[in-house]
């Protein structure tokens, strides 16, 4: 049912409208409820008399936060009653949990229901036939994050929490439904250009064996304008389960560009039988396409775009994974505020809500496999079991289906650093970009690598994973290794990734590589370890990507170094969100033109030896002028955002610092305690 362009805007608004307000005195067709509140928890060494009241999201491992390597890693227990409403008989119910770390098993009034396998997947279970409709009945959750040798991520330093740390709810339907689980509609984007657009609604209805269906679809505008509509009709197959594709064609479609224009289309989907609403559902469509050229690099919607990344762990202090909305916007503002342009989810998919917002930022999103490699000599990244295959390319196959529709998502993350310690896992690498192709051909795979190997050649992008100046080496180190990536190798999809750790509460007068392994890490290596990576990064256009590890520290409780509470402090921004570190700063005056700002830099190294001084700024001004004890020191121009007065001499004591520019002013205070250090009363 198509119409002539300039009626087909009026028409179909009307016609939709008649569709939508023929079923409006009906009861709504799906009914998505929140059961995040008042689940009873308790451990497994204790019973349900012991158990403790607590709300969802929910970890149980506060232990890890505080930096404990043996933190427990066994079972949880969650119980929650609910009262199922006898109108319900006749309905579909099911649950949906939108993670559970790391395997789950449910029981329904005493009768297991089903058992999912992997922390950072979604996962539905029917609940239908083990209700009691009209009366109370009991949900038990058992959740277990002990160390399992077949469900993946088998190794890396990051915490392994156990909880249900997202969002659970209950979704009541008719017999009829779109596939209750993500992936019920999936948006296939067969081609995309500014003048056309053509995209496959594959949709997966669940129902009542040989009913006709009429499944309808619109595709309407932010502002809620219907601009395309098409009717199809299908018959229930006797498996009860099967698939109904409408072609959608928009001509001079607005594309989803980046943070540029995030432009969101939106797709609703409406099935009836018999003029009986049984279910609707509505997903955004976001019309981009993009490719990676190993001389030019990235490019969306055909014009060039570096990206400029970070590493993302879902992992706060106080909370672990178990972030709120607002704390998933709150870490998306700071990056944001960085000019960030592009997100790696680590160690594997995060939440939908994560998503969502990259969608409508307009960040562009690696989405990875927990398929981590080993960070102590002890762990094992891959085992060649059949189980332990099984369970990650399960686990691809959740992810790619789950979040599908994203236009945020270009690719797939495969693996992350595997090595040779343990079995090969080259072919199984392999097996998982088959994997992927196979279930979605439009986006690009991608492999994080810090090592040799064929591994690097099977995935259509790699990002080199670089130590220099951190591990060993100098920063500097990476100019000669981007040499030799382009002599030797530069046929492949190369991006770059690097970090180093720092502590806000280390501040020291030299400035030298510190030992990673050890209980110093001083704020000032880190800066300038970035600052060198991207003097070289920005000269290479053929890096279609620089990460950086990692925007935010994250728990990892066996590392005892830094500060020595299980911290990687790689991050720019402290565990807590409280403190941006100055690298933060260095990245926002050379990835956020938008944005004015003057910084002085090294302010928390606030008590120094020798009156003689550099002083730094960062700035995306063109222009900054210092000034010491109320004396202008004079206007400098910035080098990739850094701003310097070289041999300032400071007055014994308290000195006072103001940096001015057009983008703004901003103070602090600098003691020189030369005289009181060199007697040892500092």
């Amino acid at each position: 049912m198509r119409f002539p362009m300039k009626n087909r805007a009026l028409i179909l608004t009307l016609l939709l409208g008649t569709l939508l307000a023929g079923s409006a005195l009906q009861a709504r067709a799906r009914e998505v409820i929140n059961i995040n509140r008042n689940w009873r928890f308790f451990s497994n060494s204790h019973t349900s008399d012991n158990a403790t009241m607590v709300n969802l999201p929910h970890t149980w491992n506060r232990d890890a936060l505080g930096g404990h390597n043996d933190y427990y890693r066994g079972i949880g227990n969650y119980i929650k009653d609910i009262k199922v409403p006898a109108e319900w008989r006749g309905k579909r119910v099911f649950i949906r949990f939108g993670a559970a770390g790391d395997v789950a098993n449910l029981a329904v009034n005493g009768r297991h229901v089903g058992e999912h396998r992997g922390g950072f997947t979604g996962f539905t279970f029917e609940l239908t036939p083990y209700l009691r409709f009209g009366e109370t009945n009991s949900i038990w959750v058992i959740v277990n994050n002990s160390p399992q040798m077949d469900v993946l991520p088998t190794a890396g330093d990051h915490n392994v929490y156990g909880g249900l740390y997202r969002d659970v709810e209950l979704i009541v339907t008719e017999q009829s439904v779109i596939r209750a689980s993500e992936g019920g509609i999936r948006l296939v984007q067969k081609a995309v250009s500014s003048e056309r657009a053509a995209v496959d609604a594959v949709i997966r209805i669940d129902g009542q064996r040989d009913r006709n269906l009429l499944v309808n679809l619109a595709v309407t505008t932010p502002r809620r304008d219907t601009i395309f509509f098409q009717a199809s009709r299908f018959r229930v197959p006797a498996s009860g389960i099967g698939t109904v594709t409408i072609p959608i064609e928009l001509e001079s479609p607005t594309l989803w560009n980046g943070v540029e224009n995030p432009y969101l289309y939106n797709v609703i989907v409406k099935v009836t039988d018999q003029n009986v609403t049984c279910d609707s559902l509505a997903v955004p469509l976001g019309l981009r396409y993009f490719s990676v050229d190993p001389k030019t690099g990235f490019a969306l919607n055909g014009r060039p775009l570096q990206l400029h990344g970070v590493f993302y762990y879902e992992d706060r202090a106080s909370v672990g994974p178990a972030l709120t909305e607002y704390q998933i916007r709150e870490d998306l503002d700071y990056m944001v505020e960085m000019g960030v342009n592009a997100v790696r989810t680590s160690p594997g998919p995060h939440s939908q809500e994560f998503y969502d917002e990259c969608d409508r930022r307009g960040l562009i999103v690696w989405s990875d496999l927990p398929f981590v490699g080993p960070s102590y000599l002890t762990d094992r990244g891959y085992i060649g079991t059949e189980s332990f295959r099984a369970n990650g390319v399960q686990q691809l196959r959740e992810m790619i289906s789950q979040y599908y529709n994203h236009p945020s998502i270009a690719m797939w993350g495969l693996f992350s650093n595997q090595s040779m310690r343990g079995d090969d896992p080259t072919s199984y690498i392999k097996e998982l970009n088959t994997v992927a192709r196979e279930e979605d051909p439009t986006r690009m795979t991608v492999g994080a690598s810090n090592q040799d190997g064929q591994m690097n050649f099977i995935t259509k992008l790699v990002v080199w994973d670089h130590i220099f100046g951190w591990k060993e080496g100098l920063p500097s180190d990476i100019s000669v290794w981007l040499k030799q990536l382009q002599a030797n190798w530069s046929n492949l999809n190369s991006g770059l990734s690097y970090g180093a750790g720092a502590s806000i509460y280390h501040q020291d007068d030299s400035l030298y590589r510190p030992d990673y392994l050890g209980n110093w890490h001083p704020e000032r290596w880190q800066s300038y370890l970035h600052e060198q990576y991207y003097s070289f990064a920005k000269n290479a256009p053929f890096l279609w990507g620089v990460f950086i590890a990692n925007m935010f520290d994250y728990g990892a409780a066996g590392r005892e170094w830094g500060d020595g509470t299980g911290v990687d402090d790689r991050g720019l921004v402290t565990f807590d969100r409280k403190y941006r570190k100055d690298a933060f700063y260095f990245y926002k005056a050379n990835w956020n033109p938008d944005e004015p700002f003057v910084y002085i830099a090294e302010r928390r190294w606030d008590r120094r030896v020798k009156r003689t001084q550099t002083l730094k700024v960062y700035s995306n001004a063109p222009e900054v002028e210092m000034l010491l004890n109320g004396v202008s020191l004079g206007k400098r121009s910035g080098v990739n955002g850094v701003f310097t007065w070289e041999n300032v001499t400071m007055a014994e004591g308290m000195n006072d610092l103001e940096a001015r520019s057009d983008s703004g002013i901003d103070h602090t205070r600098i003691e020189i305690a030369e005289d009181k250090i060199h007697h040892g009363i500092n």
